[in-house]
């Protein structure tokens, strides 16, 4: 199935509108990123979940913290298996490198908006090809919203590449020994390594503002050198301009 063709071109799009909004804020010193999201889990992506009695799946970072910071409504933070819920008055929730945890709508207020800030600290100095940014949840988001609202099957080395990209990894059930391990595992080694060998790509420039940067990250990789095209942007901007100009004439 891969390489991957993204359905849609976003790069550059700011607040970036998928089954979630979320629009960059001017980051502290100290994180990555500031992000500024808005969820409605009664549509989208979160609707077909809940639908299926299901969550996003659960997940780790390898060396980031990340945070979160509702500002409406109820999210539910899901840590190593205890769920939390969570309001503009809980205040900040750090996540710490190694926690498995997924947010969801809480149960039961599935019509409510939330609105929440994410962040998490910069991208460790010895770590120059993983990290948890926007390039990761802008590719992360873009394909999402193809498997759930353009009817794309899922991958799952396109999903695992992705995530490793991101410092992200998929969670095994919690009565899988030595959990981490094995996410790490089908995430470098099946995600980086056999995905890259078998030409999924990490990131796409139809979905990647900084896709310079991007390359600058993917060059540094044995197994992801190959989807260096500096110029891929401009021709998938390209196609997508003749592919709406075609719509409008016809």
């Amino acid at each position: 199935m891969a390489p991957y063709k993204p359905r849609s071109f976003t790069a550059g799009e700011d607040p970036l509108s998928k089954f979630i909004v979320v629009q960059n804020l001017p980051r502290p010193p100290d994180r990555q990123f500031l992000f500024h999201g808005i969820m409605r889990p009664s549509r989208g992506i979160y609707a077909e979940l809940i639908k299926g009695g299901k969550n996003p799946p659960t997940h780790f970072h390898r060396s980031k913290w990340e945070f979160f910071r509702v500002l409406k409504g109820n999210l539910t933070i899901n840590l190593n298996g205890v769920p939390a819920h969570v309001t503009s008055a809980t205040g900040e929730i750090a996540v710490i490198p190694y926690t498995h945890h997924v947010i969801y709508g809480t149960p039961g207020t599935e019509m409510n908006e939330v609105k929440f800030v994410i962040s998490a600290t910069d991208r460790p100095a010895e770590d120059n090809v993983t990290g948890l940014d926007q390039e990761f949840f802008e590719n992360w988001y873009g394909y999402q919203e193809d498997i759930f609202e353009r009817g794309v099957k899922l991958d799952l080395i396109q999903a695992l590449a992705m995530f490793d990209a991101g410092g992200t990894y998929l969670s095994p059930p919690w009565w899988v020994p030595f959990r981490s391990w094995v996410g790490l595992f089908l995430g470098i080694v099946m995600g980086r390594w056999i995905g890259g060998l078998l030409r999924y790509a990490p990131f796409y420039p139809e979905w990647t503002t900084d896709w310079q940067g991007a390359c600058d990250i993917m060059e540094r990789s044995y197994f992801q050198w190959r989807f260096v095209k500096r110029n891929a942007q401009q021709l998938a901007r390209k196609k997508f301009e003749m592919k709406s100009l075609e719509i409008f004439l016809f």
